[in-house]
């Protein structure tokens, strides 16, 4: 049936993919995405299309893919298809974002948004879940790269960050970053999903299908590590 599909919109739709050309997926660099994007290889490699990404500061990112200058999103939340039209969501989780907060030489007692509300915290523009966290919340500085908010931080400028675990962990895994902090639990955890620029519809069962295929067989799951994270 996967064969089938592949042939039926080859022919019928021309996409510039399946007739060779690479697509081209934005995404943020973090190690998040680079993951995610491992996940999409190996689901591309299996449909026959090559992908390859472009590292692009978020927001920028979103625009180019809803614009058609790239084709598609590596990962995303969910819903981000309300405010991009033209992004197709494939229905199956690539990854999954934990958003924690981040802290140096303290610690929170509890970790809920009532509790960080009044902290001066700070969060990386285009990241769409922590926008909706903090939206309302009286001190938020919105940065568009998080090493200048990590600056900020380790000053004293700011109290908190609010960021996704696997970028937390990366940083804290460096020399000199022994006074941070992840802060239990994580304040949300959603799940990531890849887009496609509608100019690829054709591609949106083949890829759901492989996806489902991989993530029901655990392939998702070893690429990422997340077995051996338990």
């Amino acid at each position: 049936m996967r064969i089938l599909l592949l042939c039926i919109a080859a022919l019928l739709l021309g996409s510039p993919a399946l007739g060779g050309e690479p697509l081209v997926l934005g995404y943020g660099g973090g190690s998040l995405s680079i993951a995610s994007l491992k996940v999409l290889k190996e689901a591309y490699r299996r449909i026959g299309v090559e992908i390859t990404g472009k590292r692009l500061p978020a927001a920028r990112s979103l625009e180019m893919a809803e614009n058609g200058q790239v084709d598609g999103e590596v990962n995303r939340i969910e819903a981000i298809e309300e405010q991009y039209p033209r992004l197709m969501r494939i229905d199956v989780p690539v990854n999954r974002l934990e958003g924690v907060v981040m802290t140096c030489d303290t610690s929170l007692e509890h970790v809920t948004l009532e509790a960080i509300r009044n902290l001066h915290l700070g969060i990386k523009i285009g990241n769409r879940y922590a926008e909706m966290l903090t939206k309302g919340m009286p001190s938020v500085t919105r940065l568009p790269h998080e090493k200048k908010l990590m600056t900020l931080l380790l000053e004293g400028r700011l109290d908190a960050l609010l960021v996704d675990r696997a970028w937390a962990e990366a940083e804290m895994a460096k020399p000199g970053m022994g006074c941070l902090r992840v802060n239990e639990p994580p304040l949300v955890i959603v799940p990531l999903y890849h887009y496609l620029n509608r100019s690829h519809a054709a591609l949106v069962p083949l890829i759901t299908g492989e996806m489902r295929a991989m993530r029901e067989s655990g392939e998702i799951d070893r690429i990422l590590g997340i077995n051996e994270r338990r």
